[in-house]
């Protein structure tokens, strides 16, 4: 054990080398325009003796692979840990040893600094955060845009935050029980950080989370943002072993080929897909494309994340999403791609089925900002039959809540109306829960089931959504947790209709 200055340390911290810029050093001695390359662990632990503060006291080591057969000889040291990385080659097996390394580590330190390369250090944070189950203490990742050696360097302070963060007990620094990410003047969630520029020392920053401190002359951390530590007395932490790998992350692009996109889906190997969508989830809604996605959600999970730096995922907002719910595409809501990746990884080794959706759509780690329940209706009727009146039930899936809900969402895809061309007016009537007939009859329904009448202008039985705000309707009458949401819609003027898909999208505050 090292303690940083003389004096018995009132906390250890293990400080887990990985590589990266921070310890990089020119790849021929004495020549500043050779290629930067990640130090040996021990040249690096030399730069670093004597800095923070009394109290605090660490150790440095390096990470060792969880399976050996993954490892080709020149990826390892004479002594069987990982040679350090350039960040840009960290794979999932990586990841698996730094958390096998927390793990193993984890009763002899009161927290843990990983040091890390800044090009994959967001994918890194996301994944550790759900490999690290029931954690109760900080792992703290930092890393810098230029190296330690070097004369004017962000690395020596990006350094000493994290040891203050981590040495919480000897600095009086709040608790954080989280894979963080602490850079510049930042404290940032892992699972919510993206890497926003490769120059500024601030390169890191969460666009659609709360800081969870900041840093300055004093660090200050955000506690009502902080997640609680796990009561390790009674679950103790545990790094998961296993990511599910054949994950894709692609982008669409304006003119993306059906036919490319269906090659991609047909890859060998291929588990999931992390999509990311135009502005809120949109992607285009022609037959081809649709039938490709269709296919490939036969046998694969596709989630779907906004190419936007901020914002949220809402498929179904506009008819150019609607497509890729009723195909059964999951929302990834405002989770980063970083995260969605890691955490289909890590879902796909646990879930399977229904549950696999449910649990991505839930938040694990404080990866988003919300919950998703979707409570997905079907079709109803046909060119053939119209219908004057839709009934139908289904209770929302896994643990909603009613007391926690934010909004509640209907949407109707795919609808046709008898007898009406393209542009003429169309309404619906939607009741929420049991309601008599003549409730539903009634010129101006005044029950509490009544949550209003959507009107759209017609545009063809492909392209007509209609979207109705239900949220204080189902307030009002959905009384009983589980139970199903019975949903009605009568049709308007003797006009009949039909519909390719309803849904009740439920948000609700995440924990």
């Amino acid at each position: 054990m090292k303690t940083t200055q003389n004096g018995d340390p009132r906390t250890n911290i293990l400080i887990i080398y990985t590589g990266g810029t921070i310890g990089s050093v020119h790849s021929v001695e004495g020549n500043l325009l050779s290629p930067l390359r990640p130090a040996q662990k021990d040249d690096f632990e030399k730069q670093i003796e004597g800095i923070g503060k009394t109290g605090i006291a660490f150790d440095v080591i390096g990470i060792k692979p969880v399976e050996p057969s993954q490892f080709s000889d020149e990826e390892l040291e004479t002594d069987g840990t990982i040679k350090p990385l350039d960040s840009s080659n960290v794979e999932a097996k990586h990841w698996l040893a730094m958390a096998a390394a927390v793990e193993a580590n984890y009763a002899a330190f009161d927290g843990f600094v990983i040091l890390h390369g800044t090009d994959t250090m967001a994918y890194t944070a996301s994944a550790l955060s759900f490999l690290l189950e029931n954690l109760a203490k900080p792992v703290v990742i930092t890393g810098s845009q230029l190296p330690i050696f070097a004369a004017r360097t962000d690395a020596k302070q990006n350094l000493i935050n994290a040891l203050y963060i981590a040495g919480y007990r000897a600095t009086g620094l709040p608790l954080v029980p989280e894979v963080i990410i602490c850079f510049a003047d930042r404290v940032l969630r892992g699972n919510r950080t993206r890497k926003v520029s490769s120059t500024s020392w601030a390169g890191f920053d969460t666009p659609n989370c709360q800081h969870l401190g900041e840093i300055g002359e004093h660090i200050t951390i955000n506690t009502e943002f902080v997640r609680p530590p796990a009561d390790n007395s009674r679950h103790r932490m545990r790094a998961h072993t296993r990511l599910m790998e054949g994950i894709l992350d692609i982008s669409v692009y304006p003119g993306l080929r059906p036919s490319d996109l269906k090659a991609i889906l047909r890859l060998d190997g291929v588990k999931g897909i992390v999509f990311r969508g135009f502005g809120s989830g949109n992607a285009p809604d022609n037959r081809a494309f649709l039938d490709a996605v269709a296919e490939g959600t036969k046998d694969k999970t596709i989630i779907n994340v906004t190419q936007c730096t901020q914002g949220m995922v809402e498929m179904g907002l506009y008819a150019a999403s609607s497509g890729l719910q009723e195909r059964g595409v999951i929302s990834g809501l405002d989770m980063t791609p970083e995260a969605a990746l890691a955490k289909l990884m890590y879902l796909l080794t646990t879930q399977r089925g229904p549950d696999l959706q449910l649990e991505m759509q839930q938040s694990l780690r404080g990866e988003q900002s919300v919950n998703l329940y979707d409570v997905r209706y079907g079709e109803k009727g046909n060119s053939k039959e119209g219908l004057e009146k839709a009934e139908d039930q289904k209770r929302p899936p896994g643990p909603f809540q009613k007391d926690k809900l934010t909004r509640a969402v209907l949407r109707v895809s795919g609808v046709g109306v008898q007898n009406v061309k393209v542009g003429d007016p169309i309404k619906l009537r939607v009741f929420i829960g049991l309601v008599d007939d003549s409730q539903l009859t009634a010129e101006i329904p005044n029950s509490p089931e009544y949550a209003g009448e959507v009107a759209a202008s017609y545009e063809g039985e492909d392209k007509t959504t209609l979207i109705l705000d239900i949220t204080s309707t189902l307030q009002q009458v959905y009384t009983k947790d589980g139970s199903p949401i019975y949903v009605t819609l009568v049709a308007r003027d003797g006009q009949k209709f039909w519909y390719r898909g309803l849904f009740i999208n439920l948000f609700a505050k995440a924990d």
